[in-house]
Protein backbone atom coordinates (compact mmCIF):
# COMPACT_ATOMS: atom_id res chain seq x y z
CA UNK A 1 0.00 0.00 0.00
CA UNK A 2 1.42 3.37 -0.98
CA UNK A 3 0.97 6.68 0.83
CA UNK A 4 -2.04 7.75 -1.22
CA UNK A 5 -3.90 4.46 -0.61
CA UNK A 6 -3.14 4.71 3.11
CA UNK A 7 -4.42 8.29 3.24
CA UNK A 8 -7.58 7.31 1.37
CA UNK A 9 -8.19 4.38 3.71
CA UNK A 10 -7.56 6.60 6.74
CA UNK A 11 -9.99 9.23 5.46
CA UNK A 12 -12.61 6.57 4.75
CA UNK A 13 -12.17 5.09 8.22
CA UNK A 14 -12.44 8.57 9.76
CA UNK A 15 -15.71 9.25 7.91
CA UNK A 16 -17.11 5.90 9.00
CA UNK A 17 -16.08 6.60 12.58
CA UNK A 18 -17.71 10.03 12.55
CA UNK A 19 -20.89 8.54 11.08
CA UNK A 20 -20.97 5.85 13.79
CA UNK A 21 -20.41 8.50 16.45
CA UNK A 22 -23.29 10.59 15.04
CA UNK A 23 -25.58 7.54 15.15
CA UNK A 24 -24.59 6.81 18.76
CA UNK A 25 -25.09 10.42 19.86
CA UNK A 26 -28.47 10.56 18.11
CA UNK A 27 -29.53 7.34 19.85
CA UNK A 28 -28.42 8.64 23.24
CA UNK A 29 -30.27 11.91 22.77
CA UNK A 30 -33.39 9.88 22.01
CA UNK A 31 -32.97 8.15 25.40
CA UNK A 32 -32.75 11.34 27.41
CA UNK A 33 -35.57 12.08 29.79
CA UNK A 34 -37.07 15.51 30.34
CA UNK A 35 -34.56 16.11 33.12
CA UNK A 36 -31.62 15.20 30.86
CA UNK A 37 -30.88 11.84 32.50
CA UNK A 38 -30.44 8.61 30.60
CA UNK A 39 -33.19 6.17 31.36
CA UNK A 40 -35.03 3.14 30.02
CA UNK A 41 -38.42 4.74 30.33
CA UNK A 42 -39.89 6.79 27.57
CA UNK A 43 -41.75 10.03 27.87
CA UNK A 44 -45.33 9.23 27.16
CA UNK A 45 -47.88 11.33 25.37
CA UNK A 46 -49.70 14.07 27.27
CA UNK A 47 -52.88 12.00 27.28
CA UNK A 48 -53.47 8.46 28.44
CA UNK A 49 -56.04 6.17 26.88
CA UNK A 50 -56.70 4.25 30.12
CA UNK A 51 -57.12 0.50 30.09
CA UNK A 52 -59.29 -0.03 33.21
CA UNK A 53 -59.26 -3.83 33.05
CA UNK A 54 -55.47 -3.85 32.95
CA UNK A 55 -55.29 -1.24 35.73
CA UNK A 56 -57.49 -3.46 37.92
CA UNK A 57 -55.31 -6.49 37.16
CA UNK A 58 -52.16 -4.54 38.01
CA UNK A 59 -53.63 -3.13 41.24
CA UNK A 60 -54.62 -6.61 42.42
CA UNK A 61 -51.29 -8.18 41.49
CA UNK A 62 -49.17 -5.30 42.84
CA UNK A 63 -50.80 -5.94 46.23
CA UNK A 64 -49.94 -9.64 45.96
CA UNK A 65 -46.36 -8.89 44.89
CA UNK A 66 -45.78 -6.31 47.61
CA UNK A 67 -44.59 -8.75 50.27
CA UNK A 68 -42.06 -10.40 47.97
CA UNK A 69 -40.84 -7.12 46.51
CA UNK A 70 -40.55 -5.43 49.92
CA UNK A 71 -37.54 -7.65 50.61
CA UNK A 72 -35.78 -6.31 47.49
CA UNK A 73 -33.39 -3.37 47.90
CA UNK A 74 -34.74 -0.19 46.34
CA UNK A 75 -38.37 -1.25 46.04
CA UNK A 76 -40.87 1.60 46.40
CA UNK A 77 -44.45 0.69 45.64
CA UNK A 78 -45.90 3.41 43.42
CA UNK A 79 -48.93 5.14 44.96
CA UNK A 80 -50.79 4.84 41.66
CA UNK A 81 -49.98 3.60 38.17
CA UNK A 82 -51.94 4.51 35.07
CA UNK A 83 -52.06 1.76 32.47
CA UNK A 84 -52.31 3.31 29.02
CA UNK A 85 -52.96 1.91 25.56
CA UNK A 86 -49.88 1.59 23.41
CA UNK A 87 -50.00 1.72 19.65
CA UNK A 88 -47.01 1.05 17.45
CA UNK A 89 -44.14 1.19 19.94
CA UNK A 90 -42.41 -1.10 22.39
CA UNK A 91 -44.06 -1.22 25.83
CA UNK A 92 -42.47 1.24 28.23
CA UNK A 93 -42.78 2.96 31.58
CA UNK A 94 -43.03 6.73 31.97
CA UNK A 95 -41.50 7.44 35.39
CA UNK A 96 -42.39 11.12 35.20
CA UNK A 97 -46.14 10.49 34.96
CA UNK A 98 -46.27 7.09 36.74
CA UNK A 99 -47.66 5.39 33.65
CA UNK A 100 -47.03 2.16 31.81
CA UNK A 101 -47.87 1.78 28.15
CA UNK A 102 -48.87 -1.71 26.98
CA UNK A 103 -51.05 -3.24 24.27
CA UNK A 104 -53.17 -5.95 25.87
CA UNK A 105 -53.48 -8.56 28.61
CA UNK A 106 -54.40 -11.75 26.77
CA UNK A 107 -51.46 -14.08 27.42
CA UNK A 108 -48.93 -14.88 30.11
CA UNK A 109 -46.36 -12.93 28.09
CA UNK A 110 -48.68 -9.90 28.21
CA UNK A 111 -48.83 -10.27 32.00
CA UNK A 112 -45.04 -10.45 32.16
CA UNK A 113 -44.83 -7.32 30.02
CA UNK A 114 -47.16 -5.39 32.33
CA UNK A 115 -45.28 -6.63 35.42
CA UNK A 116 -41.96 -5.73 33.73
CA UNK A 117 -43.01 -2.14 33.09
CA UNK A 118 -44.47 -1.85 36.61
CA UNK A 119 -41.10 -2.93 38.04
CA UNK A 120 -39.37 -0.10 36.17
CA UNK A 121 -41.61 2.28 38.14
CA UNK A 122 -41.26 0.43 41.44
CA UNK A 123 -37.44 0.46 41.26
CA UNK A 124 -37.00 3.75 39.39
CA UNK A 125 -34.73 5.25 42.08
CA UNK A 126 -32.48 2.21 42.34
CA UNK A 127 -30.03 0.67 39.84
CA UNK A 128 -32.01 -2.57 39.57
CA UNK A 129 -34.85 -0.59 37.99
CA UNK A 130 -32.60 0.01 34.99
CA UNK A 131 -31.23 -3.54 34.84
CA UNK A 132 -33.25 -5.25 32.10
CA UNK A 133 -32.14 -8.74 33.09
CA UNK A 134 -33.18 -8.21 36.73
CA UNK A 135 -36.50 -6.60 35.76
CA UNK A 136 -37.40 -9.32 33.26
CA UNK A 137 -36.40 -12.19 35.57
CA UNK A 138 -38.32 -10.67 38.46
CA UNK A 139 -41.41 -10.04 36.30
CA UNK A 140 -41.43 -13.66 35.12
CA UNK A 141 -41.02 -14.93 38.68
CA UNK A 142 -43.85 -12.73 40.00
CA UNK A 143 -46.27 -13.79 37.27
CA UNK A 144 -45.40 -17.47 37.80
CA UNK A 145 -45.57 -17.31 41.61
CA UNK A 146 -48.68 -15.10 41.91
CA UNK A 147 -51.08 -16.09 39.10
Amino acid sequence: MNGIEGAQRSASTGRAGRHLLAVIVSSLIGCLGADGTLAHEGIGPATCDHLPTLEAWLTLHAQRWDTALSAEPGYERPAHVDVCRLDGRWPFADNHQSRVYVRRLETTDDQVTLAHEYLHLAFQHFPSGHDERYVETTARRLVADYP
